[in-house]
């Protein structure tokens, strides 16, 4: 039994990065309250092949998920590729990975809190500052003192194809690196 060293943590590989793309979470075109509704009988489509070998899926069971619209988690469809062997998420469309608001409910409280200087009141304070200061670390990082308003630095960012919200850096926000351990083969 030796010791090796992965080039990349299982749970990482297949993520996002600047020259090709592998996505582990995919969007959908579903409702969240139907998924809610429904839980585990919600008739799920399954993608035609893997979007990094383009072999067939296999579905690989469900993970909760929050949802700021919900007060309950909801059921989400996996599948593996028998392939590659990654896992991927099926997701609703209009989430960025990770968050648990709708890219519509970020970007109107970014651009409510660049006009009036305030917080939207439908939303936790919390979150929202966390948006905003997220949004000018990254504006300020990747677009210089960028001289518009922080409106036109979140379009800007999304257009560059980042997640402007995210604590990432890199374009796609993917966080890909060397696995901070050591992978050991078992017997």
């Amino acid at each position: 039994m030796g010791l090796t060293r992965s080039l990349t943590a299982p749970s990482m590989q297949g993520l996002p990065s600047r020259q090709g793309v592998t996505l582990l979470v995919l969007s959908v075109a579903v409702d969240v309250n139907e998924i809610a509704r429904l839980g585990k009988d919600f008739p799920w489509v399954k993608p035609s092949g893997c979007p990094r070998c383009g072999q067939p899926l296999w579905w690989h069971g469900f993970v909760l998920a929050y949802f700021s619209c919900l007060l309950e988690p909801v059921w989400l469809r996996r599948l593996r590729c028998s392939c590659c062997h990654r896992v991927h998420r099926l997701k609703p469309a209009g989430y960025w990975r990770r968050f648990r608001s709708t890219i519509l409910e970020i970007t109107q409280s970014i651009s409510h809190r660049s006009e009036s200087g305030r917080w939207c009141r439908t939303l936790p304070r919390g979150r929202q500052r966390q948006w905003w200061r997220r949004l000018q670390r990254i504006a300020g990082a990747v677009l210089g003192l960028f001289p518009g308003s922080t409106s036109d630095a979140l379009e800007e960012l999304r257009s560059q194809g980042f997640i402007p919200v995210s604590l990432s850096f890199e374009c796609d926000n993917s966080g890909a690196g060397p696995p901070p351990y050591l992978s050991v083969s078992l017997p």
